[in-house]
């Protein structure tokens, strides 16, 4: 893919950013797949060797502990999450693995999780294949992974390797012509996906389904799981009360504080999870969880502006959000 004839890309070039602050997990062990089939919302069991899923980690309520992408590899699954993001999931998996033969790894500490966003198809000898497929490099530094992936909505690589290799994949990086992007940048880019981040989108007050990723993290026939009831009962029921959108602002408006309530004709109907500037024209935008009432793409909804006493008025748009300019980087 040239980027220069994309319609949507919004560089020149590829960047990369460092996510090393990512949480990762490997989980070995004869009963490793039956193990997290048995705990996350997604199915385990029938991923090959290379490939790779996402899933929620929900509590017996159906509450969501985790989001999770899982890869399985010849003899492990390495499980990752945001920062932070196994902070009620390992407790739970501890708990719940006690009886079974697996070893749980928090490799967080030791290795590094650096990821490009390129328009490229094929880089370091990696053909992108389905999102969260991955391939070892070779030859293979111990636990090294390439994987396919998407969270910025553009075509991504993560590379994952020993921390020791982390400075040498960069020097790489620069030789190649990549170059960094900044972090409030991705987390732009992060939000016009509506890719849920632990701790904004995603906690325990959460049901999996307010997240919109049904098609991509929960399967509705892989059998029993812990919270399964709650996922079902939902699904048979049809909706949930709030649902994870999109909201536009104008030009001049100061994107929204996390947090701040949302109103319409001075009803509460929903709260802000993650706000930015989009890198493309300029104008704040924000994820928010919204009232399934209110949740039709096109309301206009009001929002606290930062600094003023007039309130902003948000659009609401489906998710991912299409990017409407592109501008050089």
């Amino acid at each position: 893919m040239n980027p220069t004839n994309s319609p949507v890309y919004p560089w020149k070039s590829p960047a990369w950013i460092d996510r090393s602050d990512r949480a990762r997990l490997w989980v070995s062990g004869a009963d490793r797949a039956r193990f997290l089939h048995n705990l996350t919302t997604n199915d385990v069991k029938k991923l090959g060797v290379g490939a790779g899923r996402e899933a929620f980690v929900t509590s017996l309520q159906g509450k969501t502990l985790a989001f999770v992408i899982m890869h399985v590899t010849q003899d492990k699954i390495l499980v990752r999450a945001d920062p932070g993001g196994l902070e009620y999931a390992l407790p739970h998996f501890q708990k719940y693995g006690a009886l079974d033969d697996v070893t749980l790894e928090d490799v967080s500490a030791s290795t590094c999780e650096l990821h490009l966003i390129g328009p490229w198809p094929d880089f370091m000898g990696f053909v992108l294949g389905a999102d969260y497929s991955h391939l070892s490099p070779n030859p293979d530094p111990e636990g090294s992974l390439q994987i396919r992936e998407s969270p910025t909505g553009f075509p991504g690589l993560t590379v994952i390797g020993p921390i020791s290799s982390r400075n040498s994949l960069v020097t790489s990086f620069h030789h190649a012509g990549i170059s960094p992007i900044e972090g409030e940048r991705f987390e732009a880019l992060r939000i016009l996906a509506g890719t849920p981040l632990f701790g904004r989108e995603v906690t325990p007050a959460n049901l999996p389904q307010e997240l919109g990723r049904d098609d991509r993290a929960i399967s509705f026939v892989k059998g029993c799981y812990l919270g399964q009831e709650t996922v079902a009962r939902i699904d048979a029921v049809g909706h949930v009360n709030r649902v994870l959108k999109g909201l536009r602002f104008d030009e001049g408006d100061a994107p929204p504080a996390v947090g701040s309530p949302i109103h319409d004709q001075g009803k509460a109907v929903g709260m802000v999870t993650s706000s930015a500037r989009s890198p493309f024209d300029g104008r704040p935008i924000a994820l928010a969880f919204l009232k399934t009432s209110h949740a039709h793409a096109g309301m206009r909804l009001a929002v606290p502006s930062p600094g003023s006493g007039e309130p902003a008025w948000g659009v609401v748009a489906d998710l991912p959000m299409k990017p409407e300019n592109q501008p050089d980087r």
